[in-house]
């Protein structure tokens, strides 16, 4: 059945989860988008008990705040906080401004504080929000994320955040338990908490994406289904070339990344010798480790990455990858929704089929290439951090321990204000009558809390929860999960190779580069002269060292 539903971040993940969407036969440039902020509080409305499955403990009952108190005192004794947010694209304060009532409607009641936010989409969110904090404007929380600028190690490296461990103990013990050792992520080595991940499935896998109506129309349903190598993909994409108006393959993100996707090595053919490995948290894809001899690595210069660039070298000269893959500001979901491209490869998560389809508006089909432990660089993606320009941080962590155990706001910041953009049906949120995909004001995904206490999406059914907390408790932490290294002595040569690395990868990942050889030689000459190997000795040295002290 063909779904219209709004767009959503799904991570990329890649990116970043790594996705986005919108309509039309050819590829629309992303907005670059700008803020709304909402101040009014609404009328106050019942919290409902945080839902079982994530340890979460129910939001404490503490009644009206003010009782006793006339209206104007209540009104001085107000905490007031100021919190940036990601949307999935521009919002206005029309579409935002009743969802942050609906916030303060809580918030005001249950720790006595009144909420202002910024809404940023990702074009903008990664200069604003840093721009920010230099400039020592009032900001008392902050996301981090997996797009570059914004992320958890940019924002820690530059001394942007504020140590909250403190805080976490006295107002935050909600956020200590229901996190346990995932706040370890964000630990540093004397015990300082810097920030903490969305409490959400954090394991992922690589993926395949493609489009069941043309897999159908084409007869390769089952082909698709079944294959476990990337020549039998290839074969299917030729096809889908030679019979349709569309790209076979899209890019993920706005980097250009088609082929290779961290934390993921997918230069062997089959599939199941492809493997996830670990980034030891440097989020700028610059570095993995060997589990098998602890040894760390330049991946940009890795005999996988290597292979899976001529994969795509090749199959791009051979007409089956978008030929704009490299410059498009448009992420992946995006191009099939517009009907630019037949599939995408993407870092997923359970849960993430049914939103990829909300996104896309078309049922699709998922493969899965290859799977990931859980590490450190799973709680850098998405989660909140207290900036060091902060003026009121107490407030703000009682704002994420508020966050963490109360499902009525994780509900309205996931899917809006109740009534107009949602509504609660058999245990499962759905649009409201005369809403869609398309008309809707706001509708976010739910990754941005606690995704154990959020009403299930109606796609998902009511018991969702219970299955991703099942798929939760299977999956395995990484050996390193817990090894937070420090970056601040390196963060010159990582924001080199970095830049180095923005300026090669998405050629030579969509294969649009035009000599992948001599492009990955100049890659590595550039690398070298950044620093890329003084990057790795550090964190070989502290991976040692931790390794050491750990047992491990």
């Amino acid at each position: 059945m063909k779904k219209t539903k709004i767009l959503a971040l799904a991570l990329v993940l890649a990116l970043c989860l790594s996705v986005l969407a919108g309509c039309g036969s050819t590829e629309q440039s992303a907005a670059s988008g700008g803020a709304s902020s909402g101040s009014a509080s609404g009328e106050t409305s019942g919290t409902a008990p945080a839902a079982s499955g994530s340890g979460a403990q129910p939001a404490a009952e503490t009644g009206d705040a003010g009782a006793g108190v006339d209206d104007e005192e209540e009104e001085e004794d107000m905490e007031e906080i100021k919190i940036t947010w990601l949307t999935l694209g521009p919002m206005s304060a029309e579409q935002t401004d009743p969802v942050v009532d609906a916030i303060n409607a809580i918030t005001e009641r249950e720790i006595n504080t009144h909420v202002e936010m910024e809404f940023y989409d990702a074009g903008t969110y990664a200069t604003r929000v840093p721009m920010m904090i230099q400039a020592n404007e009032k900001l008392d929380l902050i996301m981090y994320t997996p797009i570059p600028g914004s992320g958890f190690q940019s924002f820690k490296a530059q001394g942007q955040l504020l140590d909250i461990s403190g805080y976490l103990d006295e107002y935050g013990q909600d956020v200590k338990s229901i996190l346990g050792p995932l706040l370890q992520g964000t630990s540093s080595a004397d015990g300082g908490v810097y920030g903490v991940c969305c409490n959400r499935i954090l394991g992922s896998y690589l993926a395949i994406v493609m489009r069941t109506d043309v897999l159908e129309e084409l007869g390769l349903l089952e082909k698709a289904q079944n294959m476990t190598t990337w020549t039998e993909y290839e074969e299917i994409l030729k096809e889908v070339v030679a019979n349709t108006d569309y790209a076979g393959m899209g890019n993920t993100d706005t980097n250009g990344t088609v082929m290779s996707i961290v934390p993921y090595f997918t230069g062997e053919d089959a599939f199941a010798d492809c493997k996830g490995f670990d980034t030891l948290g440097e989020t700028t894809h610059l570095v993995y480790v060997d589990e098998a001899t602890n040894q760390v690595g330049s991946y940009y210069e890795s005999e996988q990455y290597r292979k899976g660039c001529e994969r795509a070298e090749r199959w791009y000269n051979e007409g089956l990858i978008y030929k704009d893959a490299a410059m498009s500001q448009t992420f992946g979901n995006a191009l099939i929704q517009q009907g630019v491209c037949f599939s995408v490869l993407a870092s997923a998560e359970l849960g993430v089929e049914e939103s990829y389809e909300s996104q896309t508006g078309f049922d699709l089909t998922f493969v899965r290439v290859a799977e990931a432990a859980i590490g450190s660089d799973a709680t850098y993606k998405f989660g909140f951090a207290v900036p060091v320009t902060a003026q009121e941080p107490e407030a703000a962590v009682k704002f994420l321990n508020l966050l963490y155990t109360n499902t009525d706001l994780n509900d309205i910041l996931s899917w809006g204000v109740p009534g107009r953009d949602w509504v609660k049906v058999d245990g499962c949120a759905d649009y409201p009558e005369g809403v869609d995909g398309q008309n809707v004001q706001y509708h976010m995904m739910d990754i941005f809390g606690n995704q154990f206490i959020t009403t299930p999406w109606i796609d998902n059914g009511p018991d969702f929860r219970q299955v991703q907390q099942a798929e939760q408790d299977r999956l395995v932490f990484s050996k390193y999960m817990g090894f937070a290294p420090e970056t601040a002595d390196i963060s010159n040569e990582q924001a080199n190779c970095a830049m180095v690395g923005s300026q090669f990868n998405g050629s030579l990942s969509s294969g649009s580069g035009g000599n992948c050889d001599a492009m990955l030689a100049s890659f590595s000459q550039q690398l070298q002269a950044a620093g890329i190997e003084t990057i790795v000795s550090a964190y070989q040295a502290q991976l040692d060292q931790w390794l050491a002290e750990s047992g491990k």
